[in-house]
């Protein structure tokens, strides 16, 4: 399948380079196959985000993580919501820890404080800011080819 959006500026693939942030200035409609998605990751390399679709109000994002990954605490800007697809782990948000595991959705409130820390599996989940903000964080991650 073959990508269509508008107004990026990217390399020949069509992924942002480096440092560069995904466009948020989606003007007109756009159909994209995963194997199109562009995807970053993580400066330690133990997770990877690939966006599916990164608009002005949302954004959401296929995000896999290794065994053992942590994401450390941290605090975002609008509500976030992960449906996690295969693996287990650990999700502390605001001083309560939870087990999540494959068919749990986690809802996120705008500045919770959360982390977590993956299990030993790798972990696979759907990821959705209300709000792109957040996901500007993807932008110093390294794009995978």
């Amino acid at each position: 399948m073959t990508s269509h959006a508008a107004n990026n500026e990217s390399d020949a693939s069509g992924e942002p380079a480096a440092g560069e942030p995904f466009s948020t200035a989606v003007t007109e409609g756009m159909v994209r196959g995963l194997e199109d998605a562009p995807r970053r990751l993580t400066p330690n390399d133990a997770a990877t985000v690939t966006v599916l679709a990164h608009g002005s109000e949302a954004f959401v994002a296929k995000l896999e993580m290794q065994p053992g990954a942590k994401v450390p605490t941290h605090r975002d800007a609008t509500e976030e919501f992960i449906h996690v697809l295969e693996g287990t782990g650990s999700l502390t948000m605001d001083g309560t820890t939870y087990s999540v595991g494959a068919g749990t959705t986690i809802f996120m409130p705008a500045n919770a404080e959360v982390s977590f820390e993956n299990g030993d599996a790798p972990f696979i989940g759907i990821q959705v800011f209300a709000g792109p903000e957040p996901a500007a964080k993807y932008d110093a991650w390294k794009p995978v080819d």
